[in-house]
């Protein structure tokens, strides 16, 4: 039997702002970045969060809000 580890989840908040996507997280304060294309906002998210907290880019899930311009 294969044990399945729980992966934390984070929640990234995400706004088109001028040719970028600006990326949050709220529950890591402090950590922001930002991607060229819809296409390259996980990869982003993904390193900041691995980078914050010296993990692996794939140790952990994220869920995605987007956030529409007005």
């Amino acid at each position: 039997m294969v044990d399945q580890m729980i992966k934390t989840l984070y929640k990234a908040r995400v706004q088109k702002s001028g040719d970028y996507w600006a990326i949050s997280v709220p529950e890591i304060s402090g950590l922001f970045s930002q991607a060229l294309s819809r296409h390259t906002v996980e990869e982003m998210t993904r390193e900041a969060i691995a980078f914050w907290f010296e993990i692996h880019p794939k140790c952990f899930d994220i869920e995605y809000e987007f956030i529409e311009e007005n």
